[in-house]
């Protein structure tokens, strides 16, 4: 019951906003393609009587209506007809003045009289309370009002007198205003077709308000003849009606589905719901619910499904798996343990064995020109003269031919890039022959008279540019022809680059260093 309490209360609230309901229920697969704009036009055809002071005949009523959607609830309709009414009054009411009108002292007024007009009515469906997802009837209430030209006459055998003209009103009220209401229940033959039988009253205001029995109120008035009742039209009819549109979307609001019908089934689908229960037994961080592996041994990794992890797919999860990250393409051992084979690595001493193999095939017959040999180049960091780990295999293969030719002087030759002044990179070159020549000597025991050593500082770049280049920071050795050796630069810098003591030298070449 509380239920029902609630519902009503949220369509009584939101009942002049169901146009913008129904535009927003189309995100929610809301079913009815129904617009607001739908109209209906048929015809209708009755029944029609007074009631009040008379004892009424039976007469009929004709007209077209036209009927358009507001939104699930309300609609409005425009009608138009022609109603006839006629009977007698009743004659305990009656007192007739015989001698002014004439008429036999026993005689019971007739009277016939017709309203032709329209009006227009606003009809509030009631079908939308009831939550179906088809609707196959459409009871509904409504009220409004119109004007209509109203004719009322009394009859006396065959002499008919016009209540205006002949009895002599002397206010018109021929064209009189009326209010109307009623009730219906209307019936959908198909998408298109319905048929409505309605009861609608209607009041005149006005002075024919008790006249449309030709008769007013009872007792005497200036000798006229007077009724004690307001007299009430009532029309009941049938209704054909025809929706307009086109085929597959013709059918109006009242029709369709009403759009409270989502809040019924959100609350019978939240009551469907299981309850949350967030349980974890094999307690991996994933609740039971969602759990797709519900029984993962304790403290394996487990993925947002609950599922022990395999990082590396070989079929072993990471828990169990000695190495989890195995490299891809390789067989793996009971273990996870992939069964990569092991390269063949060369250490120093396998790479001197290759270099020594490689200078005892060289020729050294007396008719071959020594001061042609090529002997490696070496090269240096910038502003260093420190020796890189890449470079000592060089010096291997140099020491090797001077251990192997003990005759064999050989010059090594520093030289630097231009990003220093020509001081400092004399100094530099220097010191990087120096610290090749000291190596040698240290590390293959060669005697030290046996080198010469050259400096040529920034000059015979073997890439010409200014900026800085290893290519041109190096050492090279040739085969002495008999070369003086150089002495230390002095030209006023205490020491350049770094690989030994002395001041690092800072500045640009533009600035006279």
């Amino acid at each position: 019951m509380t239920r029902k309490i609630i519902l009503f209360v949220l369509l009584v609230v939101t009942s002049f906003g169901y146009e913008a309901i129904a535009q927003d229920t189309a995100t929610r697969d809301f079913k009815s393609k129904a617009k607001a704009d739908k109209w209906e036009v048929g015809l209708h055809l009755g029944h029609a009587l007074i009631t009040g002071d008379v004892d009424w005949k039976s007469n009929f009523g004709v007209g077209l209506f036209a009927r358009k959607s507001l939104d699930h609830i309300f609609s409005i309709r425009v009608d138009v007809g022609y109603t006839r009414f006629k009977g007698e009054e009743e004659e305990n009411t009656r007192e007739v003045d015989a001698a002014r009108y004439n008429f036999a002292s026993n005689w019971l007024p007739e009277y016939k009289s017709s309203l032709i007009g329209g009006d227009v009515t606003l009809l509030a469906s009631l079908n939308q309370f009831k939550f179906a997802k088809k609707r196959k009837m459409n009871p509904y209430l409504f009220a409004g009002a119109g004007a209509a030209s109203a004719k009322a006459t009394a009859i006396e055998g065959d002499r008919e007198f016009d209540v205006i003209e002949d009895i002599g009103y002397d206010d018109e009220w021929s064209f009189s205003p009326y209010i109307t209401g009623g009730a219906g229940l209307g019936f959908r033959l198909n998408d298109r077709i319905s048929l409505t039988i309605e009861h609608k009253m209607i009041r005149v205001l006005g002075r024919g308000n008790d006249l449309m029995d030709a008769v007013e109120w009872n007792g005497t008035v200036n000798d006229r003849v007077i009724t004690a009742s307001e007299d009430l039209a009532h029309y009941t009819n049938l209704r054909l009606g025809i929706a307009l549109g086109k085929k597959g979307n013709v059918e109006p609001l009242w029709w369709s589905d009403n759009p409270l019908d989502l809040i019924s089934e959100d609350i019978a689908e939240l009551k469907a719901r299981p309850i949350l229960d967030l349980s974890d037994d094999d307690e991996d961080g994933v609740i039971n619910m969602l759990d797709q592996e519900p029984d993962t041994e304790k403290g394996y990794a487990v993925d947002t499904r609950g599922v022990a992890l395999d990082s590396d797919g070989d079929g072993i999860v990471d828990g169990k798996d000695t190495e989890p990250y195995s490299p891809i393409g390789y067989e793996i051992d009971a273990k996870g343990v992939a069964q990569v084979p092991q390269p063949n690595i060369l250490n120093e001493a396998d790479v001197n064995k290759i270099v020594d193999a490689k200078i005892a095939l060289i020729d050294l017959s007396a008719g071959q020109a020594r001061a042609d040999w090529f002997l490696p180049m070496i090269h240096y960091d910038l502003d260093k003269y420190s020796i890189k780990n890449s470079e000592y295999g060089k010096l291997h293969q140099v020491a090797q031919v001077m251990k192997a030719h003990p005759e064999l002087n050989v010059v090594a030759t520093g030289y630097t890039d231009r990003l220093s002044g020509n001081c400092y990179n004399d100094v530099l070159s220097y010191n990087r022959a120096n610290s090749a020549i000291d190596y040698m000597v240290s590390k293959y025991g060669i005697d030290r008279s046996r080198f010469v050593l050259n400096w040529g500082g920034e000059n015979n770049t073997l890439i010409s540019t200014n900026s800085g280049n290893i290519m041109n920071r190096r050492v090279e050795f040739t085969v002495s022809e008999g070369q003086s050796e150089m002495g230390r630069p002095d030209c006023g810098v205490g020491n350049a680059g770094s690989g030994g003591s002395g001041t690092k030298y800072s500045g640009n070449k533009e600035a006279g260093y």
